[in-house]
């Protein structure tokens, strides 16, 4: 009888032992999962996997696509215009400087041939490789932002920017990217800066008349009662109207010229800073059907901050259109950094993600391994 009891008191202390093993196991996988795999997690059979290339002279496009093809990727997004020039000949906008031929159709082609997904990139807004006459012209005659000073600023692309406030520079907008779709035969049109670039603009003489008029309102002490007077909140929601009318106009208008072509937006990795910021609603987008799918910019080598991102951005938008997360390949070092994101996003839910950029980083420290 003694025998039985302590045989089955052995057995219970092993199985309490194993237990507590397994789940102090499996604990400790969970909090580390993020931080120390070198092997992304499984991935769907229909993943979305897209690199941006920012500069379309710099590679050749069979090239990159052939390269981005061998490493599992389906997608190219290039930067084929802004809201200044085109790298392709163009009767919209002048041609970018070193346009020695038709980058988009040495794109469509290689999408083609490879069978890659070809995204338009277009920069709104932003005067890019514009012609210096027509960026004088513009400062003179008021088509560009200014800050609470009055200066015409030149941020990123150290040019002056187009003002959201002026009809025509909106219907720029429409009919650069409408061009692009009906003229090549893209997978997608994407839009990039599409909003306010700073919290500090935009408070030129041609956006005071046209708050003016849409309100219906006179205001005695320019920029202070847009700033933080009376209008502050009434001004901001009109700035923010202004860009979701572009991105509904450039929706509706693709759609109608190309129903084929999905639209999408790089925006801003948190909604609330977006809008609150940048007057860039782009939960609102989502909400009125004006995109196929979004790609916020997740750029950060902090796994912990990548991953609380793009759960939020998932939970956020839930499943209305796929979420693919803008991954900023240029700040990470490793392979396995890239790696770890990528798994961030799978365990996330996130249908996809965007590379940013292709580069020599990206051709030399990761595609191999993205390949294996």
């Amino acid at each position: 009888m003694s025998f039985h009891r302590l045989t089955f008191c052995l057995l219970a202390v092993m199985l309490l032992a194993s237990c507590e093993t397994t789940q102090t196991t499996s604990s400790t996988q969970g909090e580390r999962s993020w931080q120390g795999s070198t092997r992304p997690a499984r991935s769907s059979l229909h993943e979305f996997r897209g690199a941006w290339v920012y500069d379309p002279r710099r590679f050749n496009a069979d090239e990159v696509v052939r390269s981005l093809k061998q490493a599992g990727f389906n997608a190219v997004f290039v930067r084929l215009s802004s809201a200044g020039a085109a790298y392709y000949p163009s009767s919209v906008l002048p041609q970018a400087p070193g346009t020695d031929e038709d980058y988009a159709a040495a794109y469509v082609a290689a999408g083609k041939k490879y069978g890659m997904q070809i995204h338009a990139w277009h920069v709104c807004f932003m005067m890019h490789y514009a012609p210096l006459s027509e960026v004088e012209s513009a400062i003179k005659t008021g088509k560009v932002m200014r800050d609470m000073k009055g200066r015409a600023l030149r941020p990123t692309y150290n040019v002056p920017v187009r003002t959201p406030a002026l009809a025509s520079n909106r219907e720029l907008e429409v009919k650069a990217m409408v061009e692009l779709v009906s003229k090549y035969d893209l997978d997608g049109v994407q839009f990039d800066y599409i909003r306010y670039f700073s919290p500090s603009v935009d408070f030129s003489a041609t956006s005071r008349a046209a708050f003016e008029k849409a309100r219906g309102v006179k205001i005695k002490e320019w920029p202070a009662e847009v700033v933080t007077g009376r209008y502050r909140k009434e001004y901001h929601r009109w700035r923010t109207d202004l860009i979701t009318s572009v991105v509904c106009d450039v929706s509706k208008a693709v759609r109608k010229a190309n129903p084929s072509v999905k639209v999408s937006a790089a925006v801003w990795h948190s909604p609330e800073i977006a809008v609150n910021d940048y007057a860039q609603d782009w939960l609102s987008w989502v909400d009125e059907g004006y995109l196929d799918f979004v790609v916020p910019m997740d750029y950060t080598p902090n796994n912990g901050r990548f991953n609380e991102w793009v759960e939020n951005q998932q939970r956020l938008v839930h499943g209305r259109i796929p979420v693919y997360a803008g991954i900023g390949s240029y700040m990470l070092d490793h392979a396995d950094q890239l790696n770890q994101q990528i798994s961030l996003c799978r365990q996330a839910g996130l249908p996809g993600y965007v590379l940013y950029n292709y580069d020599d980083r990206l051709r030399e420290r990761f595609l191999a391994d993205l390949a294996n």
